[in-house]
């Protein structure tokens, strides 16, 4: 049984060298996504507000650009879940490899 666990935890540890990388990619991305969309999100927002200040449209057509705004905000945030999902298995094997 002993010898079965050590081949499971020498096969894991590649494995979780790659999850590894994973991680930091896509927490990579997420950060730098993360500056543009709000960014993006943001100027939509402005627009947004500023169309209806000015009197350019109404509420209804002035809530397209919240939604959109809102969609493009959600982007990062789901890319965080997805990041949160890699730790989480990356943790998982590294307290398997440790134990």
């Amino acid at each position: 049984m002993r010898l079965l666990k050590f081949m499971g935890k020498v096969l894991a540890f590649p494995v979780m060298l790659i999850v590894t990388v994973i991680q930091w990619l896509f927490t990579l991305m997420v950060g730098l996504s993360s500056v543009v969309f709000n960014l993006l999100a943001g100027l939509f927002l402005l627009i947004a507000v500023l169309s209806l200040v000015f009197g350019i449209s109404t509420w209804t057509e002035a809530l397209r650009p919240v939604l959109a705004a809102f969609i493009v905000f959600m982007i990062p945030v789901v890319g965080q879940g997805i990041t949160a999902v890699v730790v989480v298995i990356r943790e998982g094997l590294s307290d398997f490899i440790w134990s």
